[in-house]
């Protein structure tokens, strides 16, 4: 009921009333003229288009499925409940698994996003054991089982969660690593990768937490590393790792033997000046962030450089200090603009590519941002 100074009115009269104005008024009035929508796409015309700007995740609602128009009415009537979930703060890490739901880390939040964007779900993964929690989850990976794997550079340790978000172990001991920062999973050879940032190598650990192996040091040379940081391993089995002091990404073979190198320092498109996340497509190509540039660049499995997308900016499509980045099976590309706390979606139009690399390679990428 509703105290209104002189009568006692129904609060199910009063909505039913006010719906009935609202909806009365919104058929007398006009119907609006349509806006006009501009497709971000690139590259940009004449060229023909190879990425889109699909939409913008900021926070749970983007895994609810859409509300009906009565509901959304009532909304309006009644107003919204102000204690809704938090939104991203600072999307870093991002992930898509053979069970299709995506998996953000968020360091400001200090959580792991999981959204069903399929089938209409949200959960957020962060509680551990004796009332414990994620407090930098950098990196994440699932394996064959749908097990949860979060490397977290503050904790120095990799946490696991089972599928529904319940915390399991965790492992890496303080003599296996000086900071760890990022983490993928083989599954052929059912064992996982964690980044040793400030040790400058690759861990290798077993699902069960047992270390396997490590291979790397501090070096320019291919297969030693400067600051390795984000990891992705592709459909054949071989682990890409961006080496960012070394301005590069390195692609290697499962035990750790150089392929080639992606990249080199410099301003100038098929080169890093900040890389950050790298991230796969099923058809081979490689998608690198960089972070200083605010761009996506995208190679073939080759390291020859196809196009790039994304620019320094808050608006769709544009970007603030942007991490990770991934790909599903339905050619959508998921980037973390870190610093517009938000992950942006894309899509691939055109699977097939430019046939030739870019032919303004040597085009400056763009204006660097500072640091905020």
């Amino acid at each position: 009921m509703i105290e209104t100074g002189e009568r006692t009115v129904s609060v199910s009269r009063f909505v039913r009333a006010t719906l009935g104005a609202v909806l009365l008024s919104a058929c007398a009035a006009a119907p609006p003229a349509p806006t006009p929508t501009v497709e971000r796409v690139w590259p940009v015309p004449p060229d023909p288009p190879r990425v889109a700007y699909v939409k913008n995740l900021t926070g749970p609602e983007a895994g609810v499925k859409k509300k009906g128009f009565f509901a959304r009415l009532f909304e309006l009537v009644v107003g919204k409940d102000e204690a809704a979930a938090p939104r991203m703060i600072r999307p870093f890490g991002v992930f898509v698994g053979d069970s299709g739901d995506l998996l953000i880390t968020d360091t400001g939040l200090q959580v792991v996003h999981r959204f069903d964007l399929d089938g209409g779900g949200y959960r957020q993964v962060f509680k551990m054991s004796g009332g414990r929690r994620l407090l930098s989850p950098t990196g994440v990976t699932e394996d064959r089982d749908g097990t949860l794997y979060v490397a977290d550079s503050q904790l120095n340790r990799v946490v696991v969660f089972d599928r529904a978000g319940r915390f399991q172990r965790e492992f890496v001991s303080d003599d296996d690593a000086v900071r760890i920062s990022g983490i993928a999973y083989h599954p052929g050879r059912d064992l996982l990768y964690v980044s040793d940032a400030g040790g400058h190598r690759i861990l290798m650990y077993a699902r069960d937490g047992r270390k396997v192996g490590a291979f790397g040091q501090r070096g320019p040379e291919g297969g030693s590393f400067n600051f390795p940081t984000h990891l992705a391993v592709d459909r054949a089995g071989r682990l890409y790792v961006t080496d960012a002091m070394n301005f590069r990404v390195q692609v290697l073979e499962a035990d750790g033997a150089w392929v080639r190198s992606i990249g080199q320092l410099g301003e100038t498109l098929g080169s890093f000046s900040k890389p950050k996340g790298v991230g796969l497509d099923r058809r081979g190509h490689v998608y690198i962030v960089d972070g200083l540039y605010d761009t996506v660049q995208i190679f073939t499995a080759d390291g020859d450089l196809l196009l790039n997308f994304g620019s320094a900016g808050t608006t769709e499509g544009a970007f603030w200090l942007p991490t990770g980045v991934a790909v599903d099976d339905q050619d959508r590309i998921y980037v973390a603009d870190t610093y517009n706390a938000r992950v942006q979606v894309f899509r691939l139009l055109d699977a097939t590519m430019p046939k030739e690399p870019a032919a303004d390679a040597a085009a400056v990428v763009g204006t660097p941002r500072g640091e905020p």
